[in-house]
């Protein structure tokens, strides 16, 4: 996810605030991430949080698109 948010902004990740402050990044895994043991396998579903000046929206099929606030 932060990779996504990087390429869209074009910044260095130390230039933005931790992700951990505007999500649970443990609790994303535990829903969408392929790699977590016994994690339940939510499909058709999304999640939306702020971050910075920027909108993610992750989605159940490994999709993550960031845009700009007010976009």
């Amino acid at each position: 996810m932060t990779a996504a948010v990087n390429q869209h902004t074009r910044r260095d990740p130390t230039e933005l605030p931790p992700l951990t402050e505007h999500v649970d990044t443990d609790a994303l895994d535990a829903l969408f991430g392929r790699d977590t043991p016994g994690a339940p396998r939510v499909t058709g579903a999304s999640l939306e949080f702020n971050y910075a000046d920027f909108v993610v929206t992750v989605e159940s099929v490994g999709r993550i698109e960031v845009r700009d606030a007010g976009r």
